[in-house]
């Protein structure tokens, strides 16, 4: 236990015995009818687990990295995988945008190579959610994860580093072509093309292929990293609280859908109640994911986001399901350590590599064949050039 929650479970054992007092009449405790908030320890645990918000993933990511290398205690490496898994998501989004709008500027003769793009995009983002992690850092210490933590971040960032440069290459490249050529009116594929534009987009699909590679190989850094978590649950002494979780986050992903298919006039009348504090606000939102009343849960988390901005809520802009399963994590575990859980584990993250591999080499292959193509085109004698006999 460190210091902070040492000093919070002494004011909360302070703050009962002083509320027990002056409850008293005649030397009789009066009988409090309802729910005690939250404790101060509890409070404490909670905010010191949420971490920093930053208005950019990568901003966030950079701090992060800072931080965890002069962690000695594990009060930063708690939070790895969260910062991590929110990074791959936005970086994912942006991938998949930017391979779209690419695969839009091949012509007639490499579309095929764009749908491979497009497919390879939409099965990285449908099949590579990141496993995270909910841990105390007592645990993370004890089983030796730290320092191995430490290097897999720093590899992870060499990839993302290359990630990013070959990112800004294929942004360039495309404004590039995009100033040469425009996409056709109908089907958003180019047909006409200036003599050097064929050029330019074999460019652009080696460019998109480093691209894809890369970001392959930083989801495989990660899942290495994952590897070390697995190599440790099999210990005795560890509580493994992972099947728990990830029921509960597939329930809330349910409940989310049930909500955002409400009338508009249901949704009012189920309008949730203003909470006077945050830690009655937290108890609120316990009792209804123990109750599995998990809309209203929902519910709650939102309307406090909007109360409390940034606060141990998180913002609009993170996952409402993570904080919630964060909020009962740590409510499980208080005063405990030995206990983990890894949520979205559950994915075979090997065959997914597989597969993705697999893709990428089938375009590697196809952008060979194109280039090997235009090679012999460009030697071939135009037929539309009449021969002069000598």
């Amino acid at each position: 236990m460190t210091e902070n929650e040492e000093k919070a479970l002494l004011d909360m054992e302070q703050s009962s015995l002083t509320n027990f007092g002056d409850g008293s009449r005649d030397g009789v405790p009066e009988i409090i009818r309802t729910s005690p908030p939250p404790s101060p320890f509890f409070s404490a645990i909670l905010a010191a687990f949420q971490p920093a918000v930053y208005d950019d993933e990568e901003d966030a990511w950079r701090s992060h990295l800072n931080q965890l290398m002069a962690d000695s205690d594990g009060s930063c490496a708690v939070y790895t995988f969260h910062v991590f898994s929110s990074l791959f998501k936005c970086i994912k989004k942006k991938f998949c945008s930017l391979t779209c709008d690419a695969a839009g500027y091949l012509g007639d003769s490499l579309r095929g190579i764009g749908t491979k793009f497009v497919s390879s995009s939409q099965m990285l983002t449908s099949c590579s959610e990141c496993p995270t992690l909910f841990v105390d850092a007592e645990t993370l210490l004890t089983c030796g994860l730290l320092e191995g933590l430490k290097f897999s971040v720093l590899e992870l960032q060499e990839y993302l580093d290359t990630y990013n440069d070959r990112k800004e290459a294929a942004i360039s490249w495309l404004d590039n072509c995009k100033a040469t050529f425009s996409k056709g009116p109908d089907n958003g594929v180019i047909t006409c093309q200036p003599g050097d534009a064929e050029e330019k987009q074999l460019e652009l699909c080696q460019r998109l292929y480093k691209l894809h590679f890369q970001l392959l190989l930083l989801f495989q850094s990660y899942c290495k990293l994952i590897g070390q978590i697995h190599d440790v649950s099999s210990t005795p002494e560890l509580l493994n609280m992972s099947k728990e979780l990830s029921d509960l986050k597939k329930n809330l992903k349910e409940a989310t859908l049930t909500l955002t298919a409400e009338p508009a006039c249901e949704k009012d009348a189920l309008s949730e109640p203003s909470f006077t504090s945050s830690e009655a606000a937290i108890q609120s939102m316990l009792d209804c994911l123990k109750g599995n009343d998990l809309a209203a849960a929902l519910r709650q988390i939102r309307k406090c986001r909007s109360v409390w901005p940034n606060d141990i809520f998180g913002s609009s802009s993170e996952d409402e399901i993570h904080t919630l399963l964060n909020i009962y994590f740590r409510h499980q575990t208080l005063g405990q350590t030995g206990t983990f859980a890894l949520v979205d584990s559950n994915q075979n993250l090997s065959e997914i590599c597989n597969k993705l591999m697999e893709l990428n080499l089938e375009i590697r292959d196809m952008i060979r064949r194109a280039q090997s193509y235009r090679l012999k085109t460009t030697f071939l004698p135009d037929s539309s050039v009449p021969s002069t006999s000598l």
